[in-house]
């Protein structure tokens, strides 16, 4: 006997299935995932001036 399973789509944050129109399944969901993801731009940004920094102290250095 198979099951079938009506069309839906999974939320971004949580992974419950919601309608396919929607991508969160509540704003609690919503709001947790923009801080999850503004969480880890940053930490991008900063690993990233730091490989700046590291690159520019062995460049100077180097040089000298």
């Amino acid at each position: 006997m198979t099951e079938k399973l009506l069309q839906h789509r999974h939320c971004r944050f949580c992974e419950r299935a919601i309608n396919l129109k929607d991508e969160f399944c509540s704003e609690a969901c919503r709001t947790q995932h923009q801080a999850f993801v503004r969480k880890k731009r940053n930490q991008l940004y900063i690993l990233m001036a730091v490989a700046m920094g590291l690159m520019l102290v062995t460049l100077l250095v180097g040089s000298v």
